[in-house]
């Protein structure tokens, strides 16, 4: 049976509706039971963050439309309730990629709840709720969360408003008390949620009447990529880099591991002395904490045996901040050097942290732990890092490029058992990367 589904998706550019999201899977979490989380785009260092560690989010532009949905029912199965939600706004197209908010609810046929700013409205906002109906069709959107309620005399005026619309309202939120249109969506370091956050969103939204409108969504057929066991107790040991300190990039990615044989723990990169001896393969990938980065530098077990493994042929996928990781020595956005892994022969420059992803083709230049040459695919940059020095003697698995730049540029570090990128990718952009990496761990297994 499909689970019950909601999307939060505002008029408008916000973080309001992803810290209401994330509130409420907190409420129902509590409740004992099963929810899922899912952002609708790749995500930042800044945007919300999974609690049950790893961003879980939704993007067409990293895998076709089938992937999606097939890669959603796998990751959702079970699940008394799935929460969605969305930064940018419903009917806005992101960069020029072609694809909205209200395509991916379309795609999995999952009801909508539009957030709506109230601040300065008053009778017009009926003819913006009817506009907004008249995009998404009639089976689109669902009900209505309304925030930036100046007090209960506007709350009476919006009501009013929006007597014709025949819209539920799941939800008042007024300004100051909880979540506000400007409220920036909570960060790994932000979860679990303040109980004064939590209980604001308990008191202000609907939470039953929610999940009614929840419950209109469709059917969706047990998908293929969910058809094997969900781990193998015979696979492959494969750590995954998480916890205090680094976010792992995308939950999805993870169950993907684990659909193709693998088993999957968790590594964590300050306080873990040693890898498992059964250990097969390591994926350092996600986004590095930069108040972290003294832990990390000072478990120096840990990177000495990282290294080891690698040298003897263990495969390590580093990406984004694991590619940080994996230098010699990093130097953050605050004037401070760390001495780090040291897999990679060179030093690295955190520049900044940008509020939203920067996408960017990537054609494989040469075969790697992922790919084949040749392959083409879509990847994001959430941290901006300049590499001071060519790594592993130019070995550059990929060559990327963007609209606006003159040129493709050569990115990463790769060798039989290595692959390294500032650029994250999902293990879902080309279906077989996955099995090849665990692949790899399994004949490493083998061999050890």
């Amino acid at each position: 049976m499909s689970a019950s589904r909601i999307l939060l998706a505002p008029t408008h550019r916000t973080g309001a509706a992803m810290a209401i999201a994330a509130s409420l899977a907190e409420i129902v979490g509590k409740q004992k039971r099963n929810v899922r989380y899912h952002t609708i785009g790749a995500t930042c260092p800044a945007g919300v963050w999974d609690r049950w560690e790893g961003a879980s989010f939704l993007d067409p532009g990293l895998y076709d439309g089938a992937q999606m949905v097939e890669l959603y029912e796998a990751i959702v199965r079970g699940a008394d309730l799935s929460l969605l939600a969305a930064e940018r706004g419903v009917l806005d197209t992101v960069d020029d990629r072609g694809w909205t908010p209200a395509d991916v609810a379309r795609a999995l046929d999952c009801p909508i709840v539009l957030v709506v700013d109230c601040r300065g409205w008053g009778a017009g906002l009926g003819g913006l709720v009817e506009g907004f109906r008249t995009r998404l069709g009639a089976h689109g959107l669902a009900g209505l969360l309304l925030t930036g309620v100046r007090d209960q005399r506007h709350r009476e005026v919006m009501r009013k408003a929006l007597v014709g619309s025949n819209m539920p309202v799941v939800g008042c939120i007024y300004d100051g008390d909880g979540p506000g249109w400007d409220t920036i969506a909570p960060g790994p370091w932000g979860v679990p949620l303040g109980s004064e956050f939590v209980e604001a969103v308990h008191r202000q939204v609907d939470s039953p009447g929610l999940e009614g409108l929840a419950g209109q969504r469709g059917f969706l057929a047990s998908a293929a990529i969910g058809s094997g066991d969900r781990q193998s107790p015979d696979g492959p040991l494969v750590l995954v880099a998480g916890g205090w300190g680094f976010t792992p990039w995308s939950r999805d990615s993870i169950e993907l591991l684990r659909l193709a044989g693998s088993r999957v723990t968790r590594l964590d990169l300050a306080h873990d002395q040693r890898l498992p001896e059964d250990a097969a393969g390591v994926i350092i990938a996600g986004h590095l904490w930069a108040d972290a980065l003294p832990e990390f530098a000072g478990n120096y077990s840990l990177m000495r045996d990282i290294r080891v493994r690698a040298s003897e042929g263990m495969p390590l996928l580093a990406l984004g901040g694991g590619m940080l990781y994996a230098m010699r020595r990093v130097h953050d956005d605050r004037g401070r050097s760390f001495e780090l892994a040291g897999l990679l022969p060179a030093e690295a420059e955190v520049v900044g942290e940008p509020e939203e992803p920067s996408y960017l083709d990537i054609e494989v230049k040469r075969d790697c732990l992922l790919f084949a040459e040749g392959e083409r695919l879509l990847g994001w940059l959430a941290t901006d890092a300049e590499i001071m020095e060519a790594p592993a003697s130019r070995s550059y698995p990929f060559e990327v490029s963007a609209a606006e730049w003159d040129a493709p540029l050569s990115e990463g570090a790769a060798v039989l058992n290595l692959l390294c990128s500032r650029v994250l990718v999902h293990l879902a952009s080309v279906p077989q990367s996955t099995r090849r990496f665990v692949a790899a761990c399994g004949r490493y297994r083998d061999s050890h």
